[in-house]
Parts: C-alpha cells; sequence; structure tokens
C-alpha cells in the first residue's frame, strides 16, 4: 500500500512537472512567434511610412515644396531625373558636361537642356546658374547677390547645385583658392560690360570718322587732278 502511495506521488509530480513544462514552452513559443511577428511588420510599416511619405508629398507646380528623402533635390526634379520622388542620388549627368542632371532639371526642365559655358549676357555667369538665381538667362545677378555664408548665389549653384548649399571652403582643384573665390573673380561687372561697350562705340565712331576724312580727302584731289587736266585740255 505505501510502495503505491509513494508511486502515485510520484506519478502527480511527474505529471505536474510536465505541465509546467508545457506551460513554459508554450510561453517560449508565444514569444518566439510574437518576436517574429513585430521584425516581419517592421519593414512593412516602414514601406508603409515610405508610401505615405510618397503620398503626402505627391508632384506639384512648386518643386521646391517636396524632399520625400529630405536630400535637398525635389521630388519633382527627381521623377524627371530617374522616375520615382526618392531615385536620384545627384549624381547623374546623363550627358556628360558637368552638370549634374538635376541642376539641368532645375534651371531648365529636361537633363540635357543647360550648358556650362553659354552665358548670353557675357559677364561670365553661366546661363544655368542665373536661371535658377533668378529666373532667367539674362536676369540681374552678380557677386553681390550672396547666400548666408557669403558666397555668391550663382557661383554656389556651380559648386553645388543650389544657391544656399556652397561654404566658401570649397576647392575642387586643391590649389588654395576657393571656388567661390575663383568663379567671382572671372565676373565682369554690368557696369563693366557698359563701359566696354561705349568705349568699342566710341572706337567704331572715330574709325568711321577717320574712314569719311581719307574718302574726303581722296575725292577731293582726284577733282583737282580733274578739273587741271580740263584746263589743259581747253588751253590745248
Amino acid at each position: 500500500m505505501g510502495d503505491v502511495l509513494v508511486f502515485q506521488g510520484v506519478t502527480q509530480s511527474h505529471n505536474r512537472f510536465l505541465a509546467v513544462s508545457q506551460s513554459v514552452a508554450l510561453a517560449v513559443v508565444g514569444a518566439l512567434l510574437l518576436a517574429a511577428a513585430l521584425v516581419l511588420a517592421a519593414p512593412a510599416s516602414r514601406a508603409a511610412g515610405a508610401e505615405t511619405a510618397a503620398v503626402s508629398c505627391p508632384s506639384t507646380a512648386d518643386a521646391a515644396t517636396c524632399d520625400a528623402d529630405s536630400d535637398t533635390i525635389p521630388d519633382t526634379v527627381e521623377r524627371v531625373v530617374c522616375g520615382s520622388a526618392t531615385c536620384a542620388t545627384g549624381r547623374e549627368d546623363r550627358d556628360k558636361d558637368g552638370v549634374p542632371d538635376w541642376v539641368e532639371v532645375r534651371a531648365c526642365g529636361t537633363v540635357t537642356c543647360a550648358s556650362p559655358t553659354k552665358d548670353s549676357v557675357g559677364d561670365a555667369i553661366p546661363d544655368f546658374a542665373r536661371q535658377i538665381v533668378c529666373g532667367s538667362a539674362t536676369c540681374v545677378t552678380g557677386n553681390a547677390d550672396q547666400n548666408a555664408n557669403g558666397v555668391p548665389k550663382w557661383a554656389s549653384v556651380v559648386i553645388c547645385g543650389t544657391t544656399a548649399c556652397a561654404t566658401g571652403h570649397e576647392d575642387y582643384d586643391a590649389d588654395g583658392v576657393s571656388d567661390a573665390i575663383q568663379l567671382a573673380a572671372c565676373v565682369i561687372g554690368r557696369s563693366g560690360l557698359a563701359s566696354t561697350g561705349a568705349t568699342i562705340a566710341i572706337w567704331l565712331i572715330g574709325v568711321l570718322a577717320a574712314a569719311l576724312i581719307a574718302v574726303g580727302l581722296v575725292l577731293a584731289r582726284k577733282r583737282h587732278l580733274f578739273a587741271a587736266a580740263v584746263s589743259a585740255s581747253s588751253a590745248a
């Protein structure tokens, strides 16, 4: 009888141990499943967040208002460059002209429309930079129109794509002279252009006057010779 009681006690203890073990196992499995669910849900949540950002920042007429990935390249510009609001790296240059595609799009609408050398005004400020700074290829800007870092806005566009991005410390050719200083030194002020034009006009007027005087002298000489010849003929 005693052996039976002992056996029953052992059996009950074993059953309780199995029950506890099963409960612990179920708890561990539940925790693992929950963790796995959270891990799997995180990318979906991030994707949903990205999609929400894209939806909340659609293509608009004002390219400066939306930048879903905060890379300073407006979403509307990125869509033109590579097809979505977050795909551009800023290094794309389809026509290999040294002007990044996104800067060309901001300046004139396509990835190949700008030229680094075209200068309609003749003051050494490229048209594409002027278009971004003040809206057209011939609008008024110059070294005095500066960003918060004291860099001319047009030079900042040439250096890094926007009017505000250049700090004045950029030195692309590593010659110890900042890019901003080198670019600004090339600019001919509009007053200089006016002075040059006036000087050219004065020189042209002077040359024209000298030519007219020379022609007049030649004609007077020919008239004198003709008169002398007529006189000699009459006397004969």
